[in-house]
């Protein structure tokens, strides 16, 4: 099994297991599980995604809940170098950017290299 399916596979899990209305308990063992998955991203750059994901997350409605997951699991993909095609918008790829940024000096180089690269594919640079 690939990486990325392996996190795929673990946040389906993780929507069937936390229901409606997660705690703090079952985010948090969705960012173990994530942090896991991604193992070269330093605990900056995990937080400024999980707080992103957490504010998507967040907003409310059903459809935007599945949209939030949808863009982690999307992030993870980047990040594990193994790009699945979540259609990102033009703003999302200057967040993506943003984030993967935060620590720069402390990234894998190569990881934050892809992820660079698939931003500038799609415009963000």
């Amino acid at each position: 099994m690939q990486a990325i399916d392996k996190l795929k596979s673990d946040m389906d899990d993780w929507v069937r297991r936390s229901g409606k209305a997660p705690g703090n308990k079952e985010f948090d063992a969705l960012r173990s599980a994530f942090a896991r998955t991604v193992p070269k991203v330093p605990d900056e750059t995990l937080a400024a995604l999980f707080a992103t994901f957490l504010s998507r997350y967040g907003s409310g409605s059903p459809d935007e809940t599945a949209k939030a997951v949808d863009w982690l699991a999307g992030v993870g993909s980047l990040l594990l170098s193994d790009y699945d095609g979540t259609p990102f918008s033009r703003d999302d790829w200057d967040e993506i950017r943003e984030l993967v940024t935060i620590d720069s000096g402390e990234i894998d180089v190569d990881t934050l290299t892809y992820v660079l690269g698939q931003a500038l594919e799609h415009g963000a640079l």
